[in-house]
């Protein structure tokens, strides 16, 4: 089996730059005060929103605002010590650890771009954007240097390629399930949606249906027929839906914290199936690296 490829001297200087970037925006984002407080603002569309008023999120609606918030605490307290947990992992030789790594970076590329994209206009607009940047730079790094055959060299008897191939189905599917059950209505009756708020469009329900549904669906097809792209893209995606378990239970109790309440629905059928689906994720990324041997 051969050892799997090192980072490039690019890469180590871009995830320093990515922890200090995350750093100032999630530190930002989840202490900055000030402002008049909620307010109602009339969309383009005559819906009348409830929003933040405060800090960096005092144009963003409540919902939006407090949701950023709750996406900042987990950036803080779990996506950036594992970022920093695992690099340096790697740079000690661990052949898990790039792997890993690359999970970690494929939630700071989703976050930073929903934070691009999503995030009303504010003083931290560029910010969001370098850091989009480095993110995006650092997963074509990972991606373009680790060896993804050797990898699959590693892959012990009993990897459940079934089991983990399902499950990414099940969370493509799924997602493209939950995101147009809320799309479909509206636009057939040519209304805007509920959850558009504020906002022009929705970046998050466009990313995920054109990038994220398809590339797991991909993944677990690639895992079927036991080839090595699957496996290099299986534990980052893996990774992500974890993390993103993690973010929705930190956006909800932060939503609650500010005052919103949900119908007992939306608890059940939206909260409850990314928090689900984050548990397993969870538990098969165990389950991924505990099949894979040691490697040379």
């Amino acid at each position: 089996m051969t050892r799997m490829q090192t980072f490039p001297a690019s890469f180590h200087r871009l995830i320093p730059l990515i922890v200090v970037l995350a750093l100032v925006t999630a530190g930002t984002g989840l202490f900055s005060q000030g402002g008049q407080g909620p307010y109602t603002f009339q969309t383009l569309h005559g819906q009348r929103v409830e929003m933040d008023g405060r800090g960096v999120y005092a144009r963003d609606s409540l919902l939006a605002g407090a949701g950023f918030r709750g996406a900042d605490a987990v950036t803080l307290f779990v996506s950036l010590p594992l970022l920093v947990f695992f690099y340096r992992l790697a740079r000690r030789g661990s052949h898990n650890a790039p792997v890993a790594l690359t999970g970690i970076l494929f939630y700071f590329l989703y976050n930073s771009a929903s934070m691009t994209f999503s995030a009303s206009f504010n003083a931290l607009f560029l910010v969001y954007t370098a850091l989009f940047s480095a993110s995006f730079f650092a997963v074509v790094l990972a991606l373009t240097s680790l060896d993804a055959s050797a990898l699959a060299q590693r892959v012990q008897p009993g990897f459940p390629h079934r089991g983990l191939a399902i499950f990414l189905f099940v969370a493509g599917f799924g997602t493209m399930l939950v995101w147009t059950s809320e799309l479909l209505p509206p636009l057939l009756s040519g209304t805007a949606p509920e959850v558009l708020g504020p906002y022009t469009t929705l970046f998050t329900h466009g990313l995920d249906l054109a990038v994220i549904v398809p590339t797991t669906v991909l993944t677990g097809i690639l895992l079927l027929q036991r080839k090595p792209p699957g496996y290099l893209l299986a534990a980052p995606l893996l990774i992500l839906i974890s993390l993103v378990g993690v973010v929705v239970i930190a956006q909800t109790v932060s939503q609650t914290l500010a005052g919103l309440i949900f119908p007992i629905g939306v608890y059940i059928g939206l909260v409850g199936t990314w928090i689900v689906l984050g548990a397993f994720a969870v538990g098969l990324t165990v389950v991924f690296f505990r099949n894979l041997s040691a490697g040379r």
